[in-house]
């Protein structure tokens, strides 16, 4: 048992720096990836970029919402910068940018879903 969770702890200590390694500013990752990530990682937040009407048709559980540029610096504030942020939307141009805009201002690391919301169900993932 103890050699289980010494493993997963080192494969998410892995995952996650190999992640965020191969950019400065916003990790494209594939809905295999986010879901590891979003799974084993205890300090993922994850946001849902796209608009209230778009969040309301349906969202990958435990989203939060943050529709406009105001929204999001907002809860990035109230959440502080030591967090994971997973961001997606539909298709994952806005989740790229909204993740561009963070770096811009945090100077933190950001993991955007690639191919957005369309991949993540087409890979199998529900909401």
């Amino acid at each position: 048992m103890k050699f289980r969770i010494s493993f997963l702890l080192f494969f998410l200590i892995v995952t996650t720096s190999i992640a965020f390694a191969q950019n400065n500013s916003v990790k494209d990752l594939s809905p295999v990836e986010f879901n590891r990530i979003l799974k084993l990682n205890s300090k993922v937040v994850l946001i849902d970029v796209r608009t209230k009407k778009e969040f309301k048709k349906g969202h990958i559980k435990g989203a939060l919402l943050a529709e406009n540029s105001k929204k999001l610096y907002a809860l990035i504030d109230s959440l502080g910068k030591s967090k994971v942020y997973l961001l997606y939307c539909d298709c994952g141009e806005r989740s790229i940018d909204a993740g561009k805009m963070i770096y811009d201002k945090y100077q933190i690391s950001i993991c955007s879903l690639e191919g957005g919301l369309d991949k993540w169900m087409e890979s199998g993932f529900g909401l």
